[in-house]
């Protein structure tokens, strides 16, 4: 390989997608490159299911807003500049906390979660967290988030649970 990529928020070529209540930013690779680099916007209240990807390590860089992170036992809140590494196999949720959207950076080893994204999400119209989110039924959703590596085990951590959480760490 001696090709190499450089990607920037201005180029027309990289996907962009509306993915359930997110933007999902796909940034280029160098060619026969397997790393996945996704650039997320996530609304505040954003909460994923608790789930478990077997053969995926879920790892982002935070770039701005905060979060409540739920990996296994563990309890964290996180913010701009926080690196977030969670182990294949460990169950984990989030949800977006504070006053702004949260933007993430996540890099994977495998495209597993980018192919549910594509195939579930639309192309973005503009590079903005979508007005009219779209989720399909939850029977839906569960058969194509098995398809792609991710298990949904559990409920979203609640915006309850998430205050708790704050108050506790402040």
């Amino acid at each position: 390989m001696t090709t190499a990529v450089v990607d920037s928020p201005e180029n027309e070529q990289s996907l962009a997608w509306w993915f359930l209540d997110t933007l999902v930013v796909e940034h280029r690779s160098a060619p026969e490159m397997t790393t996945v680099v996704l650039e997320m916007t996530l609304p505040v209240g954003a909460a994923p299911p608790l789930h478990v990807h077997d053969d995926l390590d879920d790892t982002w860089y935070i770039l701005e807003g905060e979060m409540v992170v739920r990996c296994g036992d563990e309890e964290l809140v996180v913010g701009a500049g926080h690196w977030v590494s969670m182990p294949r196999g460990v169950p984990h949720t989030f949800r977006v906390v504070g006053a702004r959207e949260a933007r993430i950076l996540l890099v994977h080893d495998n495209a597993s979660f980018r192919d549910f994204v594509r195939e579930l999400g639309v192309p973005a119209g503009a590079r903005v967290v979508p007005t009219e989110p779209v989720f399909p039924a939850m029977d839906e959703l569960a058969r194509l988030a098995g398809a792609h590596d991710l298990r949904p085990i559990g409920p979203p951590l609640s915006a309850e649970d998430a205050d708790q959480l704050l108050a506790t760490a402040r």
